[in-house]
């Protein structure tokens, strides 16, 4: 089986979803960085290798970086692994489509429809991103 590496992997949203999914990555050996907008909840995962607000009880990977810099997360990522929820989709997006690279795998795993456009997830991720970041988008479900 080809298994595909990636120098560096990002994952925004630290709920129990985009956790989980940073752990998995990070302890497959990615270098792996975990994006929360709350500062205080980066310092406690930080200080205690644990998302106790989103999945208590569960340690996560030695490996696993932490920032709530959005610029700093997707700094030279290869992969953007996007969990937020969808209601912030938008301001999220925005915030970090212009710090992209052209080639960046792009990915939502974020769920729902965006409140007040009633867009999906992918049709909002369209709408957002230039021309050149479409070419390398995916969705998991």
């Amino acid at each position: 089986m080809n298994q595909t590496s990636f120098s560096k992997c990002t994952v925004i949203g630290a709920g129990s979803w985009g956790t989980t999914l940073a752990h998995l990555l990070a302890d497959k050996g990615h270098k792996t960085t975990l994006w929360a907008y709350e500062a205080d909840l980066v310092q406690r995962m930080r200080n205690q290798r644990e998302n106790d607000l989103y999945l208590p009880g569960h340690k996560l990977a030695a490996g696993l970086n932490f920032t709530a810099d959005l610029g700093e997360a997707v700094s030279d990522a290869e992969m953007v692994l996007l969990v937020c929820p969808s209601q912030v989709m938008r301001p999220v997006l925005n915030g970090l489509v212009d710090q992209l690279e052209p080639g960046t795998l792009l990915v939502s795993a974020a769920k729902g429809i965006e409140n007040d456009s009633l867009m999906l997830m992918s049709e909002l991720i369209e709408d957002l991103l230039p021309t050149a970041l479409r070419t390398r988008v995916g969705f998991l479900s």
